[in-house]
């Protein structure tokens, strides 16, 4: 198989939404000429019927395409602001010439830009998509013009520093930013209280909330993140509801990443788009990828069929990510922001408010694409296993299925659900254990000897190259020694 791109008309670099697909490198090369003519003819139709579908909608605002709708004066949103844009002016590389609140210094906001940069390390897979410089980013200078603002990702970033270099001089920062950081937010719930009317609750507000959560969450005090997301949730009612959210600035998908984590966390349904959800395929059946995975595809394609339709439309979008992303990497595409940030809401949300209490094969399905889901859009470099209960929940489920007399599950999907747990869970397995055990017998059954054979299989279910095969190889060739075999060469390391 090789990938190919049908439709060049995008830049160098962009993923055409309408024009990605795996060809197989034997379809071109049929010496009839007839042959050929037919199938030129089928992928001309095949691309003008790709054409005809329109851009991909968002799934968090239906009746808006994937892409920053501006008006004829700006952002329509930002309009609503009665705080003036600061004008970012750099001098010798430094912000020394952006007028900003009093008391900030621009030292402060340059360290600003390095926390912000922290997230490419697990906010976007940065091998794959498109990444805009933080000074350049919409929500920048909002936060930038705001005093809260300011305190509260200051604070972010001492406690970080905190946790990572246990320094009592950034202790005392934290503390300072933490407490001005509350003050501040204070005065305006106070004097919200006295006017309702009051335009307090605007998009820096809601983003001191969000930057108090995920700094909540980073030190594991799930007691404070859920008051903030419990306040975070309030203020976006009050505004109208995450539709009316502006768009352009990531806003609705921060609200919806706080409320996600926190059920992660607790081990409960989210609480936005309880009633009005979208259970359809998101990108899955939309001509963007067509993808080949003989010899398992057959196999793994009925237990799909059999599964329920809208656990079985999540299984396909992500699935069909996967690929995308693969093939984005192998060819140095790139996706945007909007596209991912909407792929992992769409899947988290109807993932989420699934349920299977009498089903137990189902329920480990479920559990399994959350636990994998997690390790692509949700888990940073410098997070150890921050979903304990949801991994713990994904034990329960593989064990009780592998003590079930009436197991239904494909080898192929039980030995790529037992390397995700051996991926999040145990990644220093002892023999005695009985994930390992049960992994080295699946391979045995499965006669997987090589690497190559294995990543196959994986990538027929679903399988992230740069994400998941540094770990998955270690994990896969621990377990062919443990089965008494020669370990993995050259040629088996390389990847299908």
């Amino acid at each position: 198989m090789r990938p190919s791109l049908l439709n060049t008309r995008n830049a160098p670099g962009q993923l055409d939404a309408a024009g990605i697909h795996f060809v197989d490198s034997k379809t071109g090369q049929d010496s009839k000429p007839d042959r050929r003519k037919e199938t030129m003819s089928h992928a001309a139709k095949a691309q003008w019927k790709q054409r005809k579908k329109g851009p991909l909608q968002s799934w968090i605002n239906p009746c808006q395409s994937i892409k920053r709708a501006k008006t004829n004066s700006g952002w329509s949103e930002e309009s609503r602001s009665p705080r003036p844009l600061p004008r970012l002016k750099m001098v010798g590389g430094y912000f020394c010439g952006t007028e900003l609140p009093p008391g900030i210094e621009p030292g402060v906001i340059q360290e600003l830009v390095n926390v912000i940069e922290l997230g490419k390390y697990g906010t976007y897979p940065y091998e794959v998509c498109l990444h805009v410089h933080a000074v350049e980013r919409g929500w920048f200078p909002y936060m930038i013009s705001d005093i809260c603002c300011i305190h509260s990702m200051m604070f972010g970033l001492r406690a970080f520093l905190d946790k990572t270099r246990d320094s009592r001089k950034n202790k005392s920062l934290a503390a300072f930013h933490h407490s001005q950081t509350l003050q501040h937010l204070q005065a305006r719930i106070n004097a919200f209280e006295k006017d309702p009317n009051a335009f307090v609750f605007d998009d820096s507000t809601i983003m001191v909330v969000i930057n108090l959560a995920m700094t909540a969450e980073f030190e594991g005090d799930l007691t404070t993140v859920r008051t903030h997301v419990d306040g975070l949730l309030k203020m976006v009612s009050l505004k109208g509801g995450l539709r009316s959210l502006s768009m352009h600035n990531n806003l609705q998908v921060k609200v919806c990443r706080a409320d996600i984590a926190l059920g992660l966390h607790q081990g409960t349904s989210p609480r936005l788009f309880r009633d009005d959800i979208n259970w359809d395929c998101f990108i899955a059946g939309r001509g963007l990828i067509r993808c080949s995975h003989k010899p398992h595809e057959a196999q793994i394609g009925g237990f799909i069929d059999g599964l329920n339709q809208q656990l079985s439309n999540c299984w396909k979008d992500i699935h069909a990510f996967c690929c995308l992303s693969n093939m984005a990497y192998q060819t140095g595409g790139k996706f945007s922001p909007e596209t991912y940030n909407e792929m992992m809401i769409s899947i988290f949300y109807r993932l989420m408010h699934l349920s299977f209490t009498d089903d137990g094969m189902q329920r480990l399905i479920r559990i399994g694409l959350l636990t994998y889901c997690s390790t692509i859009f949700l888990i940073r470099m410098y997070q150890a296993n921050p979903f304990s209960r949801l991994h713990d929940l994904f034990s329960t489920e593989l064990r009780v299925n592998f003590q079930s007399t009436s197991r239904c599950l494909p080898q192929s999907v039980l030995f790529w659900l037992l390397m995700i747990y051996n991926l999040v869970a145990y990644k220093d397995s002892c023999r005695t254990e009985w994930q390992t055990v049960w992994l080295d017998e699946t391979i045995a059954l499965d006669k997987t000897a090589t690497w190559s054979d294995a990543s196959t299989l994986l990538k027929s279910v679903m399988w992230v190259d740069f994400v998941h095969d540094a770990a998955g190889m270690k994990i896969f060739d621990a377990a062919v020694e443990r089965l008494g075999g020669s370990g993995l060469n050259d040629e088996s390391a390389t990847t299908s």
